[in-house]
């Protein structure tokens, strides 16, 4: 069974004290990327070891089951997807959020393409 995931690592903007998102014009971007992949992800903003990731998949993509070292926040902003964590299965409308403790072991399910807004804390900066 797959370990604890490590902190989330990649390209972020540069610092700043203030992010402004447009998490509409985001979703449009990476979703005009999908064609030809199964899952486009990018890198919003990292700050004091908060991570904020926008994630688009196409139906039927799956993240298996993994943990992340830090409290973690999943919310769509496109689609339909299934979350499972600690023993539950959550459907993901538009404008839900669900947020887990650090360590619970989770899965996510894109049932139709999917627009999610990710966020991690414990990484490092």
């Amino acid at each position: 069974m797959p370990e604890t995931t490590h902190p989330p690592s990649g390209e972020y903007p540069k610092p700043a004290s203030v992010y402004s998102l447009d998490l509409e014009a985001e979703a449009d971007e990476l979703v005009g990327k999908l064609p030809g992949h199964r899952r486009q992800t990018k890198s919003l903003a990292r700050s004091s070891g908060v991570s904020v990731i926008l994630m688009a998949m196409e139906a039927g993509d799956a993240i298996e089951e993994h943990s992340a070292a830090g409290v973690v926040t999943v919310q769509l902003v496109r689609g339909h997807a299934r979350l499972s964590a600690d023993g539950q299965a959550i459907d993901l409308r538009p404008g839900q959020l669900v947020m887990f403790q650090p360590g619970l072991r989770h899965d996510l399910r894109a049932e139709e393409q999917s627009v999610v807004v990710l966020t991690v804390t414990g990484g490092d900066d």
